[in-house]
């Protein structure tokens, strides 16, 4: 290849993404196809300028397709949250929520990075709920029988 052409492997090594993201983006036309014809093909600067910008949108919240739109106006759009008529969502948070299977039905929900009890708590907690769903079944079992 001559000086200033790349590969598909380059390009994307470049821009920090796969050979399949590549691809795709071509797909979808938000970068142009590669020049040359067969094994000659190759991409330019240009192609990897565009991927740098997609990436930069991306960043700001962008959808692909608001993307392609942008990238086809060239305009400067203003970022999701910034756009007119749209609401601000939720902001998101992360939690750790664990699971601990008591008896046969039912379990305990809680999330982990606010509440970690030791073991030893949670295994006489497993104790007590056995106990007590034990007695309300047999209480049950006896109501029935009486019947």
């Amino acid at each position: 290849m001559r000086p200033g052409e790349m590969g598909i492997g380059e390009l994307a090594d470049s821009a920090g993404l796969s050979r399949r993201a590549i691809r795709f983006y071509v797909q979808q036309e938000l970068i142009p196809a590669p020049l040359g014809r067969g094994r000659g093909r190759h991409y330019d600067a240009t192609h990897l300028q565009r991927l740098r910008r997609i990436a930069e949108l991306q960043s700001a919240g962008h959808s692909l397709d608001a993307i392609r739109k942008i990238l086809i106006s060239g305009e400067a759009a203003p970022p999701p949250s910034a756009a007119p008529g749209r609401a601000a969502g939720p902001t998101l948070s992360a939690e750790l929520w664990t699971r601990l299977h008591l008896i046969e039905g039912v379990e305990l929900h809680y999330d982990a990075a606010k509440f970690n009890p030791p073991v030893e708590k949670l295994l006489a907690l497993r104790e007590a709920a056995r106990e007590a769903f034990t007695q309300a079944g047999e209480k049950e079992i006896d109501v029935e029988a009486r019947k």
